[in-house]
Parts: C-alpha cells; sequence; structure tokens
C-alpha cells in the first residue's frame, strides 16, 4: 500500500515545518536586532573597542550555541559582567583581558565536567541577588556619564558621588561641549522606549523598545546632525584582536591575583548563566546534567572568546526571554543570529557608526534600573537578616569592587549563618495552680546549649508536666530531645512535646516508658 502525495497529514506536517521555520527566522531577527546595539554598548562600557562586544557575540552564538543544551539560553556579552570587565582592565590592563577570560572558560569547563554546578545553587539568594543589585546600580551611575557624553570615573563611588556634576553639564549650555545635546538624546531615547512597552499595539510587541528607542533617536540625530559622540568601528573587526599565548595562561595560573580575579569573574558569569537558565527554561530542574551540560557550554565560549583576546560571555536573560517569547523551540535563531550580526557588520557597518553613544548608554540605563527594580520586588518577603545582607553586598560592591563586594556578602552571610545555627532563645512559663510548665524555645537547639537547657530545666519543681514548644525552633539535634526525656524520666514529670505548628505531629511521652527516648537510643 503506497501513501498519496496529498495524504493530509503530510501536507499538514510540512505547513507545520515551514511555519516553526519562519517563527524561529523571526525570532532570529529580532535577537540581532536586540544583541547588536547593545553588544557595542556593553564593550564600551567595559572600557574596551566596540568591536570586542560585536566578536563575543558572535562567538556565544556560533560556539555556545551548538554546545548549550537549553534552546532558550542565549549568551552574549551583559552589561552587569562589563562592571566587572571595567575593573579588570582598569587593573590588570587590556592586553591581560583575554588570558583571564581563558582562565575564567577553563574554570566553567572544569566545574562541567565534574559536574558540579549543582553547587552554585548553594549560594545564599541574599547575597546572588546583593550582587546582582550592586551591578546593575553600577551600571547606573557608570553609564549616567556616558549618556552626557562626559567621561566615566574610575569607581563606582564617583561615578555616584559625581552624578550632580555631569547631570549640571547636561542641564547648563556650555559652547564647545555635547554635553546638553547628548543629555537630550538621552532622555529621547527612554521615553520613546518606556512609551513603546506601555503603549505600543499587540501586534507590534514583539518589536523590542531598545531597538524602538535606538532606532527612532538616531534617525532624528542623523536628520538633524546632533554634534554629539558617535560609535566608531576599525574598518576591519580583526585590528585590534590579539591572540592569547599557552605561555600567558600558564602564567596567570601561577599569579595569584589573576587566579583570583578569573575565578570571581567564573564564578559570577556561572551564577548568573545558571539563575538566566533556571528562569527561561521550564526543564531545567527535571534534565538532570542541564546545568553542567551549560557551564561546558560557557566555558568553551569563553575560551574562545579569551583567546582572541574579547569579552567574557554569559547566559543573558533579556536575550533569553525575547527568544523564548518569540516561539523559539530550537537552537536555530540563537545561532543564526551570530551569522546575521557578522553579516551585518561587514555589508552594513555604517549601521552603528550611525548611533550616539548616548542613546546606547540611556538603554543601558534603563536596563539597569529595570535590574534593580525587578530585584526590589523579588526580595520584598525576604526577612529583615536578608534583606541586611543584600543592602551590605549591594553597597559593598559599589564603595569598593564586585569581587571585594561579593566576598564581603560571602562572609556576612556565612556569620549569619553561624549565627542562626548557634543562637537559640528560651522562655519559661510556670502555671502553679496547675502544676504545669511551659518552655517556649526559638533558633537552633544543639549540643552547644546543652548547659543553658540543663540551667532552665533546673528550675522546673519535679512532679510538672513539661509542655516544650517547638514551633519556632530551626533545628534540635538529638543530645537536645534526649536531655529532655532525661529530665522527664530523672524528675518524674510528664514530657509533652509540641511542634504541630512545624508540620509534625503532637505527640506525648509518658514518664517512665519514654518512647522518644528508645528511639533515640536506637538512632545512636
Amino acid at each position: 500500500m503506497t501513501t498519496s502525495a496529498l495524504d493530509p497529514s503530510t501536507a499538514t506536517e510540512k505547513t507545520d515545518r515551514k511555519k516553526q521555520l519562519t517563527t524561529e527566522l523571526c525570532a532570529a531577527i529580532v535577537l540581532l536586532c536586540i544583541a547588536l546595539p547593545l553588544n557595542v554598548g556593553v564593550a564600551i562600557a567595559s572600557g574596551v573597542p566596540a568591536e570586542f562586544g560585536i566578536i563575543s557575540g558572535a562567538i556565544a552564538s556560533l560556539v555556545t550555541g551548538f554546545v548549550t543544551g537549553s534552546s532558550a539560553l542565549v549568551s552574549g556579552p551583559d552589561a552587569g559582567i562589563g562592571v566587572l570587565v571595567f575593573d579588570l582592565v582598569q587593573q590588570y590592563g587590556l592586553k591581560n583581558l583575554g588570558v583571564i577570560v581563558v582562565v575564567t572558560g577553563l574554570i566553567q569547563l572544569a566545574i562541567g565536567l565534574t559536574r558540579s554546578a549543582k553547587w552554585f545553587r548553594a549560594v545564599s539568594p541574599a547575597v546572588v541577588n546583593g550582587m546582582l543589585a550592586g551591578m546593575g546600580l553600577i551600571i547606573i551611575f557608570t553609564q549616567f556619564h556616558i549618556m552626557l557624553d562626559d567621561k566615566p570615573k574610575s569607581t563606582g563611588l564617583m561615578n555616584m558621588l559625581l552624578m550632580p556634576e555631569a547631570l549640571l553639564k547636561g542641564i547648563t549650555p556650555n559652547e564647545g561641549t555635547s554635553h546638553q545635546e547628548a543629555a537630550i538624546l538621552a532622555l529621547a531615547t527612554i521615553a520613546v522606549a518606556v512609551a513603546w512597552t506601555r503603549w505600543a499595539p499587540a501586534k507590534l510587541k514583539i518589536v523590542p523598545n531598545a531597538l524602538v528607542g535606538i532606532a527612532t533617536v538616531t534617525l532624528a540625530a542623523m536628520f538633524f546632525d546632533m554634534p554629539v559622540k558617535y560609535v566608531t568601528i576599525p574598518a576591519s573587526l580583526t585590528q585590534n584582536i590579539s591572540l592569547v599565548s599557552i605561555d600567558s595562561v600558564i602564567a596567570a595560573f601561577q599569579n595569584p591575583e589573576m587566579l583570583g580575579a578569573a575565578g570571581m569573574l567564573a564564578f559570577i558569569c556561572s551564577a548568573q548563566s545558571l539563575i538566566t537558565l533556571s528562569a527561561v527554561d521550564d526543564t531545567a530542574l527535571r534534565r538532570g546534567g542541564l546545568y553542567d551540560r551549560e557551564l561546558i557550554a560557557q566555558g568553551v565560549g569563553n575560551i574562545a572568546c579569551g583567546a582572541i583576546g574579547a569579552l567574557p560571555i554569559v547566559g543573558v536573560l533579556l536575550r533569553s526571554m525575547a527568544n523564548k517569547q518569540n516561539g523559539a523551540v530550537t537552537r536555530i535563531p540563537n545561532v543564526l543570529h551570530g551569522i546575521l550580526m557578522i553579516s551585518t557588520i561587514i555589508c552594513l557597518p555604517w549601521l552603528l557608526t550611525s548611533i550616539p553613544t548616548s542613546v546606547l548608554a540611556a538603554i543601558l540605563v534603563l536596563t539597569g534600573t529595570r535590574m534593580v527594580l525587578g530585584i526590589w520586588k523579588s526580595v520584598k518577603t525576604y526577612e529583615k537578616r536578608e534583606l541586611q545582607i543584600l543592602a551590605l553586598t549591594a553597597v559593598a560592591i559599589i564603595s569598593t569592587n564586585l569581587f571585594t563586594g561579593v566576598l564581603i556578602g560571602f562572609v556576612a552571610a556565612l556569620l549569619k549563618q553561624l549565627y542562626t545555627l548557634s543562637h537559640l532563645d528560651m522562655r519559661l512559663e510556670t502555671q502553679r495552680n496547675n502544676n504545669i510548665a511551659i518552655l517556649h524555645m526559638r533558633g537552633a537547639a544543639t549540643f552547644l546549649q546543652l548547659p543553658r537547657i540543663e540551667s532552665m530545666l533546673a528550675q522546673i519543681p519535679d512532679h510538672t508536666e513539661l509542655h516544650v514548644r517547638l514551633d519556632e525552633i530551626r533545628y534540635i539535634d538529638h543530645a537536645c530531645l534526649l536531655n529532655l526525656v532525661q529530665w522527664e524520666r530523672h524528675h518524674r514529670g510528664r514530657l509533652v512535646i509540641d511542634w504541630s505548628r512545624s508540620g509534625m505531629q503532637f505527640r506525648r511521652y509518658p514518664m517512665r516508658t519514654s518512647q522518644l527516648e528508645a528511639d533515640l537510643a536506637n538512632q545512636n
């Protein structure tokens, strides 16, 4: 029996395939429109030539796009990582950036191959969100100066403190400078992008607000011939590329400072990539090795980027969400947008050189603002101490640098955890008429607290019915439980342990034959 060429099921399959291919192509074009100007903006913000951002974006697409196990995640240079890159360039020079990025990639590759990616999920969310908030604020403070055609300062703190001075330059006419014109273009870019987000027709929402803002204001700048700073691209993309030697990579492993910088960059890139992966790929938790495979992909990509001295790459939330929202179900848009990016730069370089740097900086300021606001919304349910760690991490990053700030956050989170595991509050209530005592415990009851627990129990008369409330206890070890049971036996009282609010069953233990004591003895 033969199948007819006009079989309805076959025709439907072909139609669906064409429809999906069209969707994938549209998603690739949207990714190109988002990634191309932002790659250039991130490069400028990082203090490196603009073409470095384009090269890194293309490598992220063509290399990482093939290796990654997720069709949703899109990698490339990121404004947050640009904060750290700026510090690295200031400290080690542009010639050593590639070496550090190669070592970063090797560290990520090792983590992925040893299946250790899961340990990044053990990092305190307060530290991670504090890191992201600090990065977002530094993006705002640094790009604020660039969007006014002013020169950014060497530290995040100085950029923040000198924002009023930059603002004054932007609102005060001064012959021979472009601050005021740049400020007008920047404000117009933000206004157009925000307006597009709020009031664009539903059918046109697919067009990114950043692209609309950049395109609209760039056309206006060209029409009025605005005397501001523009993006500069060399005639050859490879003009500033310098290959990294194996000897320099080996030397970096022997240099504690450079190795530490690469380790911090690897941690931040890996953490952000895995956070983004969890946010955009619903199957990430169910697919066992996806996190490890993603770090392998990121490692390979960063080795390739570093080998030619380009920017590090990371999984980027904005691009990944756009890719997912535009219907991508394969890796085709990810890879294809890199091919389109290189083709555009080769065939139409004037597109980028027509963009004012203040326009790109304005989009990055908007990105940083949304980043900080998004984090603020997500941490409203945090307890007070977690918020304090988040704020401390963010402030430390702004005041010092990304490496030191994250380290301070880690130490604060560790001290908080040690305090939590070693702190116990106890309160004793006695009802002498009913011969009842109630012991409230809150915190962590470990063997280190046994002297205090025994002192509290010593205040209770014999033959008393003791109710122990554990509903606010975080942890109680066997030594403390056994101590309570022994009090019951030695003082001929009656022990009632109430842990019902902790999801455990309310249990009563008789005076002489304690099942709990037997259970504890068996487990020991």
